[in-house]
């Protein structure tokens, strides 16, 4: 049994790499962001997204709409290795920081139906915890037992996780203060809403753009969406900007209100 309750964090992919080039670490960020994370006082699981390394492969390749033709298996392949080298970036930061970080492979572990997590191996993940280490999942390229292929986004997974494994909290680091009317990085008059329910989901859904650059999991909308389904579970959310200094910091010592909170109200 794991003891205290985790603290699940999502790395957005917006955060640790430049989407705007392929491959592209954002080395300062992650070692910033990997010190942050060494202060919380609860054991923590960490999630990452894909940023520049899996959005363009996967898109180039269409792995998240299912298996087409034989041109699609190096696709998917080199999606998979792509995460799997981002991983071990955000690993090594998190290890740099003193924090005993061991990657856990989700494609190797997880069963999806139609691109929804079926079930999921995670007896060694609640071991690692139990021990003290923390497991470092990720968004990744997997065989779908319907489709043949698809994408499990670091969204669905962080949702997952809190359930399974009776989370306390969750952590969403994008690179905006939260979730907004409009993309407030095209629309200056977008404003930021602090709280979400599911009552008052419906009313604000439509006008909620994606996030900048390639994303095949669907951006800011969708991670909405996802974490509604925990509130309802009473599982409390929140959405901060980790582009700035010592908010995350903030978050993992039980601060609140930072970002966009997802409550049930």
């Amino acid at each position: 049994m794991i003891k205290t309750k985790p603290l699940i964090v999502k790395l957005g992919g917006s955060v640790i790499t430049d989407k705007r080039r392929k491959f592209s670490v954002r080395r300062a960020a992650l070692r910033r962001l990997a010190g942050e994370l060494a202060a919380a006082k609860e054991p923590l699981v960490i999630v990452h997204g894909g940023g520049s390394f899996g959005h363009p492969m996967a898109s180039k390749y269409g792995i998240a709409g299912g298996y087409g033709d034989k041109r699609q298996l190096i696709g998917l392949s080199l999606t998979h290795r792509a995460m799997e080298k981002l991983n071990a970036h955000v690993v090594e930061a998190l290890q740099r920081a003193g924090l005993p970080a061991m990657a856990v492979q989700p494609s190797a572990c997880t069963t999806v139906i139609d691109g929804r997590i079926k079930s999921m191996e995670l007896t060694p993940a609640r071991k690692l915890l139990e021990l003290g280490i923390v497991p470092v999942l990720y968004g990744d390229a997997v065989p779908d037992l319907s489709r043949g292929m698809g994408i499990l986004s670091g969204d669905q997974l962080v949702v997952h996780l809190a359930r399974e494994l009776g989370a306390s909290r969750i952590i969403v680091c994008v690179d905006v203060d939260g979730v907004y009317t409009a993309n407030p990085k095209v629309r200056k008059s977008a404003k930021l809403i602090r709280t979400i329910t599911p009552t008052s989901w419906p009313g604000i859904a439509e006008p909620i753009s994606a996030a900048g650059g390639p994303d095949v999991t669907g951006g800011m909308a969708n991670k909405v969406r996802e974490l509604l389904a925990l509130a309802e579970h009473a599982v409390e959310a929140e959405i901060i900007n980790a582009a700035k200094p010592n908010i995350l910091r903030r978050a993992v010592l039980g601060e609140r209100g930072l970002g966009t909170m997802i409550t049930m109200g």
